[in-house]
């Protein structure tokens, strides 16, 4: 599988029936990062799994749950909430309007003591950047992510390359998905995901699948355009918690 590529949630946070209107409006999700301390990870997912079900009874479109799959980091989790717009914020929290008062101070008292570490940030899918899948997140579970930590500035000329040379690359390969997004708020704003899905772990074997859609002339400028924008990247596995997460889209 690529290692230009990234499957940061294998999700589509954009609804299925959503997914014919606007193709180049950004669609905002918080994404929650998570660490738990080891062991801890029954107690974690059991009251995650309730969390996800009020915040949807709050009015969250979905609640999606992702959790490391042998490569990355140990104990960790993602949990991605899709929203329309930030006044949401300015309107309360979903969990103020799934929960009671006491139901909310009683999931607290379970969820947060295994949580060694935990990040909140919002980010932004980019339909015209991107492939968006017609499987859901239960058919097709493996996440590979690409998190890429750009050069300050350079975001522009990163995400023309995306554009102009891997999403032609991903489309002519038959990615099954090729999600791009960025940071909006709560991160850096160098922070950019491509996010793509695996069938079997058996395709990280074959050779990366943008590069073999390149001509030698495109590749050169590929490279050349990820040297002058890329501080940093990072790859991971994150498999999708159907078993977790709360989604009302689709059947799980």
């Amino acid at each position: 599988m690529p290692k230009l590529a990234l499957t940061l949630l294998a999700i589509s946070i954009l609804p299925a029936a959503a997914q014919t209107t606007s193709q180049t409006t950004p669609l905002n999700a918080l994404l929650e990062e998570t660490t738990i301390h080891s062991g801890t990870g029954g107690q974690f997912e059991s009251a995650q799994k309730d969390y996800c079900a009020a915040v949807v009874k709050g009015g969250a479109p979905a609640c999606l749950i992702f959790s490391t799959s042998t490569f990355g980091q140990s104990d960790h989790y993602l949990t991605l909430l899709p929203f329309a717009s930030f006044i949401h914020y300015d309107q309360g929290k979903y969990t103020e309007k799934g929960l009671t008062p006491a139901e909310a101070k009683a999931l607290s008292a379970r969820r947060v003591p295994p949580i060694a570490q935990n990040h909140e940030s919002a980010i932004a899918l980019h339909p015209d950047l991107s492939i968006l899948p017609t499987v859901s997140n239960a058919e097709l579970p493996i996440n590979h992510f690409t998190e890429y930590r750009l050069r300050p500035g350079t975001s522009s000329a990163f995400l023309k390359a995306v554009h102009d040379l891997m999403l032609p690359a991903a489309r002519k390969s038959n990615f099954i998905a090729f999600e791009v997004f960025t940071t909006t708020v709560g991160e850096s704003p160098d922070r950019v995901f491509i996010v793509t899905r695996l069938h079997k772990f058996v395709e990280l074997d074959q050779p990366d699948p943008i590069e073999a859609k390149l001509s030698p002339q495109e590749r050169i400028l590929l490279r050349k355009a990820i040297a002058d924008t890329v501080e940093h990247r990072d790859t991971y596995i994150m498999r999708y918690r159907a078993d977790l997460s709360t989604d009302p889209r689709t059947h799980q």
